[in-house]
């Protein structure tokens, strides 16, 4: 069922990328060299785990010495997770689509074992700074401000399974387009029917980046570490009132045409809660494939793989490993970047978002290095 279903996820997104392209003129012999991009700037959107750090995947842009970059990367997901145990007391309420009330919380809360409901969508804007010192060297920072709500992707979530003959996951247990959360993980418990009103800035991310080749043309390796300082008190949502720090490693081979990419980074993680998880390392492999399209477009697909942050828990889905696969386009087209993607999980549905949009525009100062 899980390959019929992104099989047919991967046709559809392909079915839409020929038709954007379809009088696109073919790339001629004598045109200029191509340029590839890297992978898509986007991170893991897990409710459990948004307030630690997680490093942005690694550009392919080469940059002379002086050069600044503006970067602003919206990623927006929709989460519906729930235990088994949720599950079976939604159907046995017997309410279908009705919200939930308090008597419900309370109820979920009462459930014997771990029991969560996530429902609802979170938005994230990163705004980014780069700033390249040297050939070789590059540092940048980067501020998030999170937002919530209950969304409008319910119904075309719904509408996709449908089409595709796939179950909803019960969905149709509760309201659509609703921020719902309620779980109690051990002795630690979260509780809201209201998305949090407006937006919050996160805390900040601070990072310095390594290329072994100034101008590569056929590999490269960058090195990047990284810290997320805390600048705020612990919120369920946006920060876990501590630091952390990481580091990541890129390899990047580039062909006529196509490029791939192999990013490992390792995050130490110092707990919200620990009777959730305790201070722990994290690591993170994404894999990806870079496809040219035309002279300034690429098609990009990539794949993700980490640890839940969560792992004392006895609901075994939400501490399962993450894969997540997002298939999306950039542009590059005199200095300015446009990236956009489409991210679904592919495995343990009740610990990761369901499905996920990311757009990503940058503006390139060039330096005169």
């Amino acid at each position: 069922m899980l390959v019929k279903k992104f099989s047919k996820f991967v046709g559809l997104l392909s079915v839409l990328v020929s038709l954007v392209f379809t009088a696109a003129p073919p790339v001629a012999a004598e045109e200029e060299p191509w340029k590839p991009l890297g992978l898509l700037r986007i991170r893991d959107m897990t409710p459990f785990g948004m307030q630690r750090l997680d490093l942005l995947p690694t550009h392919a842009i080469p940059a002379k010495e002086g050069t600044w970059a503006i970067e602003t990367n919206l990623s927006y997901q929709n989460t519906y997770a729930l235990s088994e145990n949720v599950q079976d007391y939604l159907k046995a309420r017997g309410k279908g689509r009705a919200p939930l009330s308090d008597a419900d919380v309370d109820a979920i809360m009462a459930l014997p074992g771990d029991a969560y409901l996530v429902d609802g969508e979170f938005g994230l804007v990163d705004l980014t700074v780069h700033h390249r010192f040297s050939s070789h060297w590059g540092a940048y920072a980067t501020v998030p401000y999170y937002y919530f709500d209950g969304g409008f992707l319910d119904t075309s979530i719904e509408g996709v399974h449908e089409g595709i003959s796939v179950s909803t996951a019960g969905r149709d247990l509760v309201a659509r387009d609703q921020f719902q959360f309620a779980a109690h993980i051990g002795e630690t418990s979260f509780r809201t029917l209201e998305a949090p009103e407006g937006g919050e800035f996160g805390d900040p991310v601070l990072g310095a980046r390594y290329s072994l080749k100034d101008k590569p043309s056929k590999w490269n390796l960058i090195f990047e570490a990284a810290a997320k300082i805390s600048v705020r008190n612990e919120n369920t949502f946006v920060s876990s009132g501590h630091s952390d720090y990481g580091g990541q490693l890129t390899v990047q081979r580039f062909l006529r045409k196509q490029a791939v990419y192999v990013s490992f980074s390792g995050v130490y993680f110092n707990t919200f809660d620990e009777r959730l998880t305790g201070d722990k390392f994290i690591p993170t492999l994404i894999v990806g494939y870079e496809h040219r399209l035309t002279r300034h477009t690429n098609g990009i697909l990539q794949f993700y793989a980490s640890p839940s942050v969560i792992q004392n828990s006895n609901a075994a889905e939400l501490t399962d490993d993450k894969f997540q696969l997002t298939l999306g386009l950039q542009r590059l087209y005199r200095n300015n970047i446009l990236r956009f993607g489409v991210t679904e999980n592919l495995s343990n549905f009740n610990n990761t978002p369901d499905i996920g949009i990311s757009l990503s525009l940058a503006r390139i100062f060039p330096g005169k290095g």
